[in-house]
């Protein structure tokens, strides 16, 4: 995939609800106004994105009431990924992160 044109980060920890994960792809993506808000339609709409893009997960480590949620979105964001050559998806970890910044 060469330099994409948008990049999304979806923090696992900014988010309280399901809905809100959903509404912020939908703006960051500029979904279409029939997005169904769950998986299945975010696989679909994410087939149809043809401008190169990463998404980048960054989950968190804690069993936060999301967590399993977050599985499966990741899950679907791999598989979306694997079906629509100009979508590239990241899955990286919090406190890798940490890792690699360090602290200043």
């Amino acid at each position: 995939m060469r330099e994409p044109d948008i990049v999304l980060a979806i923090f696992e920890a900014a988010f309280e609800s399901k809905s809100e994960v959903h509404e912020y792809i939908a703006a960051s993506l500029g979904l279409p106004e029939y997005y169904g808000k769950n998986l299945d339609a975010l696989r679909d709409c994410l087939g149809d994105i043809s401008e190169p893009t990463l998404i980048s997960l960054v989950r968190t480590r804690e069993e936060a009431d999301l967590a399993q949620w977050f599985d499966k979105l990741a899950l679907a964001l791999m598989i979306a990924a694997r079906e629509n050559p100009v979508l590239d998806v990241e899955i990286v970890f919090e406190d890798a992160l940490e890792d690699i910044w360090g602290e200043d």
